[in-house]
């Protein structure tokens, strides 16, 4: 049977049209399913709206920590442009605006901390991030260092204001009177704030040497440098304003009158632990307040030392061999290198004296002085009839006038140690008399002298001399136990005042290691500076001893010239070189010592600014320095 044409293409569009309608159903069925998924995962609508919710919270927060950031930045302005006064010269006032913007500070970095932080378990999740975490830390990280150094610093102002309204109004002269409370008073009524804040700080440094610099946005990085040097300034203060704090209050007789012996040394007359102390002098302390002073020459102290003696001691090896006296004298007692050594000797002749009991001593190079009259300006006394201004860079010269006229025979003149002992009389009264701003000039120039040894400190008491010792402030032959040292040690035993005529230049060379060990020659070079037409006081003959300390666990091989039959020589043995004007004698030595990465070059006070040239032999790579202060050599680095 034959279809039509229409009936057939009527059929066709009957399959069309179911096979549409089975096509829509099939949708409305998984559009349904889906509807169903949806209900039967409540939790996966949750998170949707959790999601949405989030990205509504975070806009809320992006706006929060815009204008905390705002409020940040503007509060480490003002601060950073407070910080370039000059601090010592701010008033208990002037603390205020500190203090305000310290307080404003810290609540900024609070509610941008709060702004930038995520919900719990999210913060979790973020931490753990792919590239997302590294950041989200470093930015926390980053503002747990703002917070603690801004409280930190609030309360370090506050009590600061505090001292500073204490000292303004008592002084730090005692009158005979006992004021209410001196600045040491306060600074002890708040021992447990500054404990904290050393605490503070401690985490503070903790956390930023654990920091992700390349985590950091560039407008945070840009900031660590100031950063770093604000914890660098407060850190050298961590330990006296925490652990250290109540021995530093002793010192200062916060517990009770401290009397110090102090020792005026001569660099023109070395000894290995500075110089010859010719003029003496005695300094109380009461609740950080001057009770009173004298100034003396040393040898008043020796007779008296020599006259009540219970024994003849035995002096050092080279005291005997070159100069030997009727015992081992006091004026000579801080002879070693290590000065506490010498300064424990001097206290126990001290105490076979009638003289007043101390407490400690405390030892200055003529550079303390200077340093103090560039703060207090020049001062003018009456010397022979005559007016003479002594002024930072004149003080040394000046005295050594008074020596040179006595020996030119006008024995009427002034001793030079009766003006040494007017020069410290007039810097004293000028401190007593001094504005607040003066005095912390001074007290700050005197930690830098301490740091590299112009000015060394020793105390019967053993907590405040370990106190010191942390700080770095009691000469120790060997300052940092436990780092390789290597130190050069000179005196000369001449008996003249030539020793600022000498000039001594050192070269270490190093082989590689082999077996954990290096070999080592130091070569020590002196030259005599003073000429034949000089008096020969100053400029005459020399005789040096120089000892040598290596390295621990070093051993001694070789030398020349040979070593001194000194029994209690260091490890790299004692040596004499003999000069004349214009001369140049050396010392060779030959040791091992173990393969470390750095090395410490101990400088020596009184001597003439040492050069020292480092070599490692491998690569003939060198590095060339001066020893103001205490230089510690990066070994590792020379062969790079």
């Amino acid at each position: 049977m034959t279809m039509r044409r229409s009936d057939v293409l009527r059929e066709q569009r009957g399959d069309d049209l179911r096979d549409t309608a089975l096509r829509e159903g099939a949708r409305r069925r998984r559009r349904r399913a889906r509807r169903r998924t949806w209900v039967a995962r409540p939790a996966t609508l949750v998170a949707v709206v959790c999601l949405l919710v989030l990205v509504l919270w975070m806009g809320l927060r992006v706006n929060q920590a815009r204008a905390a950031y705002a409020g940040v930045t503007e509060e480490v302005a003002t601060l950073q442009a407070l910080a370039d006064d000059d601090l010592v010269a701010l008033s208990s006032r002037d603390l205020a605006p500190i203090i305000f913007s310290l307080d404003e500070l810290g609540r900024d970095v609070s509610r941008l901390q709060r702004a930038v932080t995520l919900p719990p378990g999210v913060h979790q999740i973020a931490e753990h991030l792919p590239w997302i975490g590294a950041r989200y830390r470093a930015g926390h990280d980053m503002l747990k260092v703002a917070a603690l150094l801004s409280e930190a610093g609030e309360t370090t102002a506050q009590v600061g204001r505090e001292m500073l309204v204490a000292m303004e109004a008592t002084g730090v002269s005692a009158d005979g009177s006992r004021p209410s409370g001196t600045w040491l008073d306060i600074l002890g009524r708040h021992q447990a704030e500054l404990e904290r804040v050393a605490a503070q700080v401690d985490e503070a440094q903790r956390i930023r040497a654990q920091l992700d610099e390349e985590a950091l946005p560039a407008p945070a990085r840009k900031r660590l440098p100031a950063l770093d040097r604000a914890l660098a300034r407060v850190g050298d203060f961590g330990d006296l304003m925490g652990p250290d704090l109540p021995a530093l209050q002793a010192a200062l007789g916060g517990n009770g009158p401290v009397r110090y012996l102090v020792l005026f040394q001569n660099p023109a007359e070395l000894r290995p632990s500075g110089g010859f102390p010719g003029t003496m002098g005695l300094v109380t302390l009461e609740r950080g307040q001057l009770r009173d002073y004298q100034i003396f020459s040393s040898h008043e102290l020796t007779q008296d030392y020599m006259r009540q003696r219970q024994e003849r001691r035995p002096q050092p090896w080279p005291i005997e061999q070159y100069f030997p006296q009727d015992g081992f004298l006091l004026h000579d007692a801080t002879w070693w290198a290590d000065f506490p050594r010498g300064a424990a000797v001097t206290m126990e002749m001290y105490a076979e004296t009638d003289w007043p009991p101390i407490d400690g001593i405390i030892a200055l190079q003529p550079a303390v002085v200077s340093d103090l009259l560039r703060i207090t300006g020049p001062i003018t006394l009456s010397v022979d009839g005559e007016d003479r201004e002594i002024t930072a860079d004149n003080v040394y010269a000046e005295i050594e006038r008074q020596r040179r006229m006595r020996r030119a025979g006008n024995l009427d003149a002034t001793h030079h140690k009766e003006l040494i002992a007017l020069i410290g009389e007039a810097l004293i009264e000028r401190m007593k008399t001094g504005d607040r701003q003066m005095l912390a000039r001074m007290a700050a120039s005197l930690l830098p002298a301490a740091e590299h040894r112009d000015l060394q400190f020793y105390a019967s008491d053993p907590a405040v001399q370990a106190m010191a010792d942390r700080q770095g402030w009691t000469g120790r032959l060997i300052p940092e136990e436990g780092v390789p040292t290597l130190a050069v040690n000179f005196a000369n035993m001449a008996i003249n005042k030539a020793s600022l005529a000498m000039q001594p230049r050192l070269t270490l060379t190093l082989e590689g290691p082999e077996n954990g060990q290096r070999r080592a020659t130091l070569d020590v070079e002196l030259e005599h500076l003073g000429s034949d037409d000089e008096d020969p006081l100053y400029g005459g003959f020399q005789r040096w001893w120089t000892e040598v300390l290596l390295p621990e666990g070093s051993a001694w091989i070789a030398s020349d010239p040979s070593a001194l039959p000194d029994p209690e020589a260091l490890n790299g043995g004692s040596y004499q070189i003999d000069l004349f004007p214009g001369q140049t004698g050396r010392v060779h030595v030959e040791f091992t010592m173990p393969d470390a990465p750095s090395l410490l070059l101990r400088r020596q006070p009184g001597v003439r600014t040492a050069e020292v040239t480092v070599v490692d032999a491998r690569c003939q790579q060198s590095r060339e320095v001066s020893l103001t202060n205490d230089v510690k050599v990066d070994l590792a680095s020379l062969c790079r």
